[in-house]
C-alpha cells in the first residue's frame, strides 16, 4: 500500500490524538477493503453491503446485469467529479 492511503494511515498513527474517530474509521474501512480486494481473483470487486444492495436494486429495476449497473454508477460519479468528460466517452460500448 505505497500510496496515499498508506501515507494517511501512517500520518494518523503518528498523530492519533489529533485524528477524529470518524476519520480513523474511514481510513480503516478503506484499508480493509483494499486488503480484501487483494485476496480476490483478478476481475472481481468487493462492495460494501449497502452499496451492493443499491447496485443490485438498480440493476433489477433497469433489467441490466450487475456489472453494467456498477459501471453506470461509476461513470456518473466520475463525470460528476470532473474526472472524465462526456465528450471523452467512446460512443461504442458505453451504454449497456
Amino acid at each position: 500500500m505505497t500510496d496515499k492511503l498508506a501515507a494517511k494511515l501512517l500520518e494518523a498513527a503518528d498523530n492519533i490524538e489529533n485524528v477524529a474517530l470518524s476519520e480513523i474509521q474511514a481510513l480503516l474501512r478503506r484499508a480493509s477493503l483494499r486488503i480484501g480486494n487483494r485476496t480476490q481473483p483478478s476481475g472481481t470487486t468487493i462492495l460494501e453491503r449497502e452499496i451492493s444492495r443499491v447496485i443490485d436494486e438498480f440493476a433489477a429495476t433497469h433489467d441490466i446485469p450487475r456489472d453494467d449497473a456498477a459501471n453506470l454508477a461509476l461513470r456518473d460519479w466520475a463525470i460528476s467529479m470532473g474526472l472524465i468528460e462526456i465528450d471523452d466517452l467512446n460512443n461504442e460500448g458505453d451504454e449497456p
